[in-house]
């Protein structure tokens, strides 16, 4: 029997089959309602021939019944509430018919075939048998099907709701994926301990061992998208400490065509584990400010400088210029963005002459300046370009702003400038100095001048040489993982989450303001290798290694956003705060700027650094070649 069962499982009965089965079935049901209703003559060719009139008559109309409601068409393993409410509408349908005709019949003296008792009860008796059927026929494959095997995967689903059910109807109907849905989780506790489509529903605190016969072959998935960011890391950090795979599923607002796909399934990334609440904006005020607005983006292909570009499209700009020097990335952000309100612009900020004519012809609203050289290693052994980039570019920049009464220009820097201890980080600090002491000049010169905002924050995940990408690549190729040092910690934040504090910073600012993020808790990088390494399905040290490398020059452990000189002044959005920082004379800055300028194809690093420091007092090197500068 077995066997047979499996041998007829291996791939879907044909709709026509289906319809013939209930066909049958529905002869028996008749004869069945007879049997009951006592209409049998005791002579059997009148039993015969009293019976075969009117089951001709019962199964012309249900048939017409069946191919007006398609009740055959569903995959009978698969048979779901949708297939017994088909059935419903054709049983009713035939019943209605028939019961219509005897009716008839009766009131214009006809004989009739079919004494009405008869048909009511043969109806329910055909609902019943019907749908019985395919029940029996999804137990019995769900029981011996071709896929049982000791290598099928046990599946939970966290969400007992919609998104759940059709996530675990999905899951059926693949055979070929080998897995089984064994439990569902729901913070509901109204639903704990019920059942779902045969089910069982648990608490999330359930010991998930008692659930997984073999949780190393196991595997839950997310089902609830308004799961809060830190509920959701909560059980991801649970089912990595019991050796258990965790996926998640996209919002629903996300299905293609508004139906799931189980290929949308996707495993659980590192940002899942530092998502946080999500940020509240003010959109009506960006939009307010952005629509309508010619806006214009250095460093456009960049990690950050891409995003800014997508979210500022959402808020329907007249055009957004793009200026980058990077043609390959250029070339792929255009591709992606083709048909919208863009001009991509192949450009290098530190090309003035270059820069001016983009600002003469588009004349933009706004200005969004994210080209920067960022790696800290890199520009530690070439001060000349991290300057002539960071700073002098900066300065292009924000000076054309400017003269081509620009209304915001916002300069996206970042943490590395507080108390820098690198190359990078101090080119960013003089950058902040000069567009703020820019702004300073300009606001005592006249009431209606650009207005110079800056924004500060940590490292965002995935970005463009960052951390992330370097250990997926490293856990790909079997490791070791690299750290610098067992105590190094970074803030972390996501690159849209970044742009978006970004854009409501620059829309909120007023000129002169260096704002800051709020990047949560700093955070161990050891301890991100070893959640990746979990969440690639590996174990630490058994098989992939972390190894310690030793800080890089201009590495420092910790990270600050705040310098000993700076507080902060709060804002309406919590996330978003304003750094108290010491005020600079333009003049002044300007002239140590130029001085800068005149060294910087000198070629000779000691000198250019000693400038710079003498420019950022606070800058003291760390693991670098320039730390003799400090004594």
């Amino acid at each position: 029997m077995i066997r047979s069962i499996k041998l007829f499982t291996r791939q879907n009965t044909p709709r026509w089959v289906v319809l013939i089965i209930d066909l049958i079935i529905s002869g028996i049901s008749f004869g069945l309602a007879c049997l009951l209703t006592e209409v049998f003559i005791k002579s059997l060719e009148l039993q015969l021939f009293t019976y075969l009139r009117p089951l001709l008559i019962i199964l012309f109309v249900r048939l017409i019944a069946f191919r007006i409601t398609r009740s055959y068409s569903g995959i009978v393993r698969y048979t779901s509430t949708q297939d017994a409410v088909r059935i419903f509408f054709a049983i009713a349908l035939s019943t209605a018919i028939l019961l219509t005709a005897e009716l008839i019949f009766e009131l214009n003296s006809i004989q009739t075939y079919i004494n009405p008792a008869v048909i009511i009860i043969d109806s329910l008796i055909a609902l019943a048998a019907l749908t019985g059927f395919r029940i029996l026929f999804k137990l019995l494959y769900n029981e011996y099907a071709p896929f049982k095997s000791q290598d099928t995967k046990e599946l939970i689903i966290y969400g007992a709701g919609e998104a759940g059910i059709i996530v675990k109807r999905s899951v059926e109907r693949n055979v070929k994926l080998g897995k089984k849905v064994v439990a569902f989780l729901d913070d509901n506790k109204q639903l704990h301990e019920k059942t779902l489509e045969g089910i069982k529903i648990y608490s999330p605190d359930v010991n998930l061992n008692e659930i997984f016969k073999n949780p190393f072959n196991a595997e839950l998935v997310i089902a609830l998208n308004e799961l809060s960011p830190i509920r959701k890391k909560r059980i991801i950090e649970h089912c990595l400490q019991h050796k258990i795979s965790v996926k998640t599923i996209p919002p629903v607002n996300a299905w293609i065509n508004g139906e799931f796909n189980l290929q949308s399934i996707k495993a659980i990334k590192i940002e899942d584990l530092l998502e946080r609440e999500p940020i509240k904006l003010r959109k009506n005020k960006i939009s307010n400010e952005l629509k309508d607005q010619v806006i214009l983006i250095t460093g456009a292909a960049g990690s950050i400088g891409s995003e800014i570009v997508r979210q500022c499209l959402s808020f329907k700009p007249k055009l957004v210029v793009l200026v980058d020097q990077g043609e390959t990335p250029l070339y792929e952000i255009e591709n992606e963005l083709s048909g919208q309100n863009i001009e991509i612009i192949l450009g290098d900020v530190r090309n003035v002459s270059r820069m001016e004519k983009i600002f003469e012809h588009f004349k933009p609203s706004y200005v969004f300046h994210a080209a920067a050289y960022k790696h800290v290693p890199l520009m530690e052994g070439n001060p000349y370009e991290a300057i002539n980039t960071n700073v002098f570019g900066t300065q292009n920049i924000a000076n054309l702003s400017a003269k081509y009464q620009v209304k915001k220009f916002v300069f996206v820097s970042t943490d590395k400038a507080v108390n820098p201890t690198n190359i990078m980080g101090a080119s960013k600090r003089i950058a902040e100095i000069y567009v703020q002491s820019l702004n300073a000049k300009l606001r005592l010169e006249s009431d209606h001048h650009t207005m110079y905002i800056t924004t500060r924050f940590g490292n965002v995940l995935g970005s463009n040489g960052s951390v992330i990408p370097l250990f997926k690549k490293q856990i790909e190729e079997g490791g070791p993982v690299t750290v610098t040092h067992p105590e190094i910690t970074r803030y972390f934040m996501t690159i849209p989450e970044a742009c978006q504090l970004v854009l409501e910073a620059g829309v909120m600012g007023n000129g002169g303001e260096i704002y800051i993020f709020d990047m949560g808790e700093s955070i161990k990088i050891i301890d991100l290798a070893h959640k990746m390494i979990n969440l690639s399905g590996f174990e630490v040290d058994k098989d992939i290694k972390i190894t310690f490398t030793g800080l890089r020059p201009g590495e420092k452990l910790r990270e600050e956003l705040l310098n000993d000189n700076e507080n902060t002044i709060g804002t309406h959005n919590p996330k978003i705060m304003i750094a108290r920082v010491p005020e600079y004379n333009y003049l002044e800055v300007n002239n140590i700027i130029n001085k800068l300028y005149d060294q910087k194809d000198s070629l000779k690093n000691d000198t250019l650094v000693k400038t710079m420091k003498k420019i950022v007092p606070e800058y003291i090197s760390n693991n670098s070649i320039y730390e003799k500068l400090d004594s």
